[in-house]
């Protein structure tokens, strides 16, 4: 018996590797607010390599992506600029629709949060969530990313990009791996 062995190339990753670094008082955005990703203001590059990922400066909120095998990791610090009851409801939504229409298709995460009844407001959420996802891509693409929160109280909430104790710590950022080509 005999065997062939065929060497292993390895194929580097491509990464976009963002941080916000925007006020947070710039992203207070009624109840929803797209990701500004393109825009140097509101997201800086923290590592980039290869030419799968990239962003746009005219349209800020768009993420191009080559046909690909991709792992997104988003990471965000939303909170309400005032104390709240009751319904509390937060969602991550990333789409290949710009208007992200009656689905979301890459992925979803919502969280449902309750501050009990009343009519004033008794705590001031924080949700810090991480997410990840794997997403394929047989064709050149375009992703989106946007948040929302709504609450019982109508408070406004933000996405936080500053660091709250200073030094550049990083409370939101967005993370993209090419790792290999389209299954």
């Amino acid at each position: 018996m005999s065997y062939v062995i065929t060497p292993f190339t390895p194929v580097p990753l491509e990464i976009l590797d963002l941080l916000m670094v925007a006020s947070s008082s710039n992203i207070a955005s009624g109840s929803t607010y797209d990701l500004e990703v393109g825009n140097p203001t509101v997201f800086d590059v923290r590592n980039q390599s290869g030419t799968s990922i990239s962003t746009d400066p005219l349209n800020t909120e768009k993420i191009s992506l080559k046909a690909g095998l991709y792992q997104i990791i988003m990471s965000g610090w939303v909170q309400t600029n005032s104390t709240v009851y009751g319904d509390v409801d937060v969602q991550l939504d990333i789409a290949t629709n710009q208007t992200f229409g009656n689905s979301t298709d890459v992925m979803v995460d919502r969280s449902k949060l309750w501050y009990g009844n009343g009519s004033s407001g008794n705590t001031t959420p924080i949700i810090d969530n991480s997410n990840s996802c794997i997403f394929n891509t047989s064709t050149d693409t375009q992703i989106y990313i946007r948040m929302k929160l709504t609450n019982d109280a109508g408070a406004t909430w933000i996405l936080r990009g500053d660091p709250l104790i200073g030094g550049n710590k990083p409370y939101t950022t967005l993370t993209i791996v090419r790792l290999g080509d389209a299954l």
